[in-house]
């Protein structure tokens, strides 16, 4: 059975390409792809993923608060982030939050 997959990324053609990407494999089906998290606890409620793809900084409320919302919730998708920065600390906040990787 595929993997449900929930996107969160604000960058409209990353997250189509990653859509479309994602799309190709029958191992995965995207259900949700979004350009912010505000709704993120509600979708993961709602759709129950089993793997959440998270951009780090969107507008509104960033992927770690996100991350920390969901985790009240539900410590058992896995969350992974996504990311342009190239330093440590942006890397480890999302960790410490409960990010999968």
């Amino acid at each position: 059975m595929a993997k449900v997959i929930l996107l969160y990324e604000d960058n409209d053609a990353l997250r189509k390409s990653l859509g479309e990407l994602l799309a190709l494999s029958d191992e995965f089906k995207v259900k949700g792809s979004y350009e912010n998290c505000l709704q993120a606890a509600d979708d993961v409620r709602s759709l129950q993923p089993d793997i959440i793809l998270m951009d780090i900084d969107m507008p509104g409320m960033s992927g770690i608060e996100a991350v920390k919302k969901i985790r009240m919730f539900n410590t058992k998708v896995a969350i992974l982030m996504l990311t342009v920065f190239d330093d440590n600390k942006h890397v480890l906040d999302a960790i410490c939050a409960g990010a999968s990787g």
